[in-house]
């Protein structure tokens, strides 16, 4: 190997190894900075619930592409370039989200805000309920969507752990200060096509609870299984009796 091809190289690999370094410290800052906003909407709920639940929550969040998460636009790496660009795009620009709870799954250590959408926004910082579906504690099915952020092992990154976990348990604690005690009953892997009755009140006629994420790649308990593209993920929980 001559010299100048022996600098060329390593020059490239000072590059890609800074380039690594910026990827990295990039995306830290922007999963600190959305799971900051994430408990703070937590404190919102609970301190609603404290003053006695009895009327509307909302709370501010930011909007811009700098918070985009795993799953939202695609799950493939982001590039220095995009993550580059989302930096630049940071704003003063919120969104008045309204909150409907607090989700926990302590089997996998989950603990969420619920909001009343699944908005993008709504989605960057927390679980949404599906608008199509009932409210927490009525009589029919309740479906609530969140993203896998498998970087920052945040929102439903372990969901599929669950199918390990039947008869476990799932809280829901709504701003009016009523726990919601479910047990994980079933999980089920579904295509896009397939997924409407779950996006509807009426799949159960009783009270049921949802839970969705993106169910695609390596199957985390078979190697050998890989799930396609637009492949979905859900939990089955029923009240505790």
């Amino acid at each position: 190997m001559n010299d100048k091809l022996r600098i060329v190289l390593k020059t490239l690999a000072v590059v890609l190894f800074l380039v690594s370094i910026a990827i990295i410290g990039i995306t830290a800052i922007k999963n600190h900075m959305r799971k900051d906003i994430s408990k703070d909407a937590i404190k919102v709920v609970e301190s609603a619930i404290e003053e006695g639940g009895d009327k509307k929550v909302t709370f501010e969040v930011p909007v811009s592409d700098f918070y985009k998460v795993d799953g939202e636009w695609g799950e493939d790496d982001a590039s220095l370039q995009d993550l580059l660009r989302e930096m630049t795009d940071l704003s003063s620009q919120h969104e008045t989200l309204t909150l409907i709870g607090i989700l926990e799954i302590p089997c996998i250590d989950v603990k969420e805000p619920i909001w009343d959408s699944c908005s993008s926004t709504a989605l960057r910082f927390g679980v949404g309920r599906f608008p199509q579906t009932a409210q927490i504690g009525e009589d029919a099915n309740c479906t609530i969507f969140g993203h896998r952020m498998r970087q920052s092992q945040t929102i439903f990154w372990q969901l599929q752990m669950l199918e390990e976990h039947i008869g476990e348990e799932v809280i829901v604690t709504t701003t009016d200060g009523i726990q919601h005690r479910y047990t994980i009953s079933d999980t089920v892997y579904v295509t896009d096509a397939a997924i409407d009755p779950y996006l509807s009140a009426d799949l159960f006629d009783s009270e049921h609870l949802c839970l969705a994420t993106c169910g695609y790649g390596t199957d985390p308990y078979n190697s050998k299984i890989y799930r396609p593209k637009n492949t979905e993920f859900i939990v089955i929980c029923v009240p505790e009796n």
